[in-house]
């Protein structure tokens, strides 16, 4: 009877993850397996009118060669607080290892090095879908930038999201007129399921 309460359990808490489409937190970003996102933070980004907004990055993995990421970040080109659609926004995007993006290997990749970027958290998930993440990145590459309801975080909120849809509101709160390095830190604190800052 005992054996049975005891696999019952290991089932039900599977089907639990399974149906939530998270799974639990592991350690090191690049070690662990299945899909995972990341966002990263530079602090003292997105500055206007003498405020300081913050500024971050995200980052995907495949979650069949967990040795392949894609990541990028919008950077604001016009350097306004607004930019049209259809002009320049500053996004990009690059795809390779974890060891790239961090820059610890030698490539000509753009990537999300220590010396910019201040910390990261993650969040794993049951699987990712690396195509829908793309078109949406696409897809937002000409929808313009306006620095409280159409910049780096809410852009790369939406790109989590077509990643993995159980990414759901309390997983991933919206950013929408919320400063990245505050969403980073207190809105990210009370999700659902991210690790905590750590610095690389």
């Amino acid at each position: 009877m005992i054996k049975i309460k005891s696999a019952f359990a290991v089932t039900a808490a599977a089907a639990m993850l399974a149906v939530g489409g998270l799974t639990a937190a592991s350690a090191p970003a690049e070690a662990a397996s299945g899909g995972r996102v990341c966002l990263f933070l530079d602090k003292e980004g997105a500055k206007f009118a003498g405020r300081t907004y913050g500024h971050v990055a995200w980052a995907i993995r495949d979650p069949k060669n967990t040795n392949h990421w894609i990541w990028g970040a919008t950077e604001n080109a016009e350097g306004d607080s607004t930019t049209l659609p259809g002009k320049d926004n500053g996004s990009w995007i690059q795809g390779g290892t974890w060891s790239e993006m961090r820059g610890e290997t030698k490539s000509k990749k753009r990537t999300v090095e220590l010396a910019r970027y201040d910390a990261y958290r993650c969040i794993n998930t049951a699987g990712g879908d690396l195509k829908a993440a793309q078109r949406t990145f696409n897809n937002m590459q000409k929808n313009g930038y306006q620095i409280l309801h159409n910049n780096c975080l809410t852009k790369a909120i939406a790109i989590f999201r077509k990643y993995s849809p159980a990414l759901s509101s309390s997983h991933l709160p919206d950013g929408d007129s919320t400063p990245p390095r505050n969403y980073f830190k207190t809105t990210l604190d009370n999700a659902r399921g991210w690790e905590k800052a750590r610095t690389y």
